[in-house]
Parts: C-alpha cells; sequence; structure tokens
C-alpha cells in the first residue's frame, strides 16, 4: 500500500523527465497554479571541439521534484509535457522536506558553479592552442588578478614555467 497522500498539505515529489527535457518540464509546471518546481543544475566546465565550453545542466539527469497537493494536481502533473512519471521508492513517493530545504538552501539561486578542475594545481594538463599545443604540464598555480595559470612544462628535455590562460589547457585524461 503506497504511502497516504490524502492530506491537504502539498508535498514534494520526484518526478521523471524526458532525457534532457528537465528544464522544459519544469518551465511548463511551473506555470500551473499550486505547483512549486525545483530542478537544481550545475553549471561545469565541458570539452568541445572549439575547446572549453561551460555548459549548465540538469544536477539529477531526468528528474525534477515538484511540491503539490497529490489527490487535486497529481493526474495534471504527470500528464505535463516531458514527465514520463512520478518516481516511486518501494512504497514511499513523498519525498521528505527537510531533504528539498537543505539541498534549496546548499544552491540559493538554484544553481552551482562547477569550478573548472583543469586548473587546480596539480593537475596534469594538456596544451590544446597557441604554440605549445600538444604539450603535457603540470598545474603548478592559478593567477586570478591575471585569470592565467602557471604551468609546469617539459619542453626540449628541460621544465620550463610558463603561463597560459585557463582556456588553452585541459585535464590529461579529457584527451581524446
Amino acid at each position: 500500500m503506497l504511502q497516504n497522500t490524502s492530506t491537504s498539505q502539498k508535498e514534494w515529489f520526484c518526478l521523471r523527465t524526458q532525457t534532457k527535457r528537465e528544464h522544459i518540464a519544469a518551465a511548463i509546471l511551473d506555470r500551473v497554479e499550486e505547483v512549486d518546481v525545483f530542478c537544481p543544475r550545475v553549471s561545469q566546465i565541458k570539452k568541445t571541439r572549439k575547446g572549453k565550453k561551460r555548459f549548465i545542466e540538469a544536477m539529477f539527469p531526468g528528474y525534477i521534484f515538484a511540491k503539490f497537493h497529490y489527490l487535486t494536481h497529481s493526474r495534471q502533473v504527470i500528464h505535463s509535457q516531458g514527465i514520463t512519471r512520478m518516481v516511486e521508492l518501494g512504497e514511499r513517493r513523498v519525498i521528505p522536506e527537510h531533504i528539498i530545504q537543505n539541498l534549496q538552501a546548499s544552491l540559493p539561486a538554484g544553481i552551482i558553479e562547477a569550478p573548472d578542475l583543469s586548473i587546480e594545481p596539480g593537475a596534469e594538463i594538456e596544451v590544446i592552442t597557441g604554440s605549445l599545443k600538444g604539450l603535457n604540464g603540470q598545474v603548478i598555480a592559478q593567477l586570478p588578478a591575471q585569470n592565467r595559470i602557471q604551468v609546469l612544462l617539459e619542453f626540449l628535455g628541460r621544465e620550463i614555467t610558463v603561463e597560459v590562460k585557463p582556456e588553452d589547457i585541459l585535464l590529461a585524461r579529457d584527451k581524446d
């Protein structure tokens, strides 16, 4: 028997969305009166053909959270564009309020910006542009005032220290 959801208060539910459609489903549900939507997102650097680019994606790919009165709005929510089903965890389908509150408190704008790991000191990198393209090295330090990264490279049998822009390097493991 499923958890009793006949109370008159709104409760949080996890909804499965169509692939890469979390933001669309959230925007549509956000227009429904009496339904609150939470779609946490992460902004992260990814490799593209043209170098590195920042992308914003769902923190939980394929899932969003919605708060509504189950008996009144469940059919409308479940049949909204982009929603495939309501997630049930065994006999539970309600997400405890404190879990969503903690998640929202840790993401005041609903988004977290993931650091570019290729610029962390100690990271093994490859230079992907300019005259040093193809050389491997290690990040020594970030120079935020100049928006540059200090890198130790092996060049012609010697180690040299150079400064490069963050967008000119990738983590060595990200190479094709």
